[in-house]
């Protein structure tokens, strides 16, 4: 069975989708692990209340997909999904939160999660359903959170170009970068310092929302 903060002890479930549960609420995260051991599709194989737990547990278990709230009482499950997935650890993050607001939601998806369900919404069925969906490479979200996301999206494009937020000199960056210049060579030719122009790197795949030179590049060329 399930400890209270730990691993659970049951025998491998062949063909089962192996499922940990991050939640500091003791009532709901029995819930969630009761439906989860009910269900054939389904295996619980950890359970935790906090991130300090929850990280080293998730990084020994490697289940298929992790449900976690947002708000523990140690860190946040933003924090969490941050460094599990810089210390790539292969899980995916399905939030299961009473938070709706844009912050916490674009933040965890940014993070790393794939899914974003909102708790009131997370029953049964559908809980299972969204579980299935992620292993399967899909993005299950609450109706309201996945038209706020596509709303904001589709909006930013029709507004203005993505890359609009950019400073002049990031601009020049990412645009001696599109070019095929490595990095140290785009800084000799900016007059810049590596170190300069690795910040101005960071701050334009944030502003991006992307994780790499490609993906910049790309966006930087397709705005144009």
């Amino acid at each position: 069975m399930a400890t209270r903060n730990g691993t659970h002890r049951g025998v491998n479930i062949e063909g089962a989708i192996r499922v940990a549960v991050v939640e500091d609420n003791t009532e709901f995260l029995d819930e969630l692990c009761a439906l989860l051991d009910s269900s054939a599709a389904t295996q619980l194989i950890g359970r935790y209340t906090n991130g300090a737990d929850a990280i080293p547990g998730i990084a020994h278990e490697r289940p298929d997909v992790t449900l976690i709230d947002l708000g523990l009482p140690d860190m946040t499950g933003v924090d969490v999904i941050r460094r599990l997935r810089r210390a790539d650890i292969d899980t995916e993050f399905l939030v299961i939160t009473v938070y709706d607001d844009d912050r916490n939601l674009f933040a965890a998806l940014e993070a790393g999660a794939v899914g974003y369900i909102v708790k009131e919404r997370a029953v049964d069925a559908e809980l299972i359903g969204a579980i299935e969906e992620t292993v399967r490479g899909g993005a299950p979200m609450s109706l309201s959170i996945a038209r706020r996301v596509l709303a904001h999206f589709h909006g930013d494009a029709e507004r203005r170009p993505v890359t609009q937020d950019l400073t002049r000199r990031e601009h020049e960056v990412l645009e001696h970068l599109s070019k095929g210049f490595s990095t140290r060579k785009a800084a000799e030719m900016l007059n810049i310092s590596y170190a300069t122009i690795r910040c101005h790197q960071k701050s334009i795949y944030r502003k991006l929302h992307v994780n790499s030179l490609l993906e910049a590049v790309t966006v930087f060329r397709d705005s144009g």
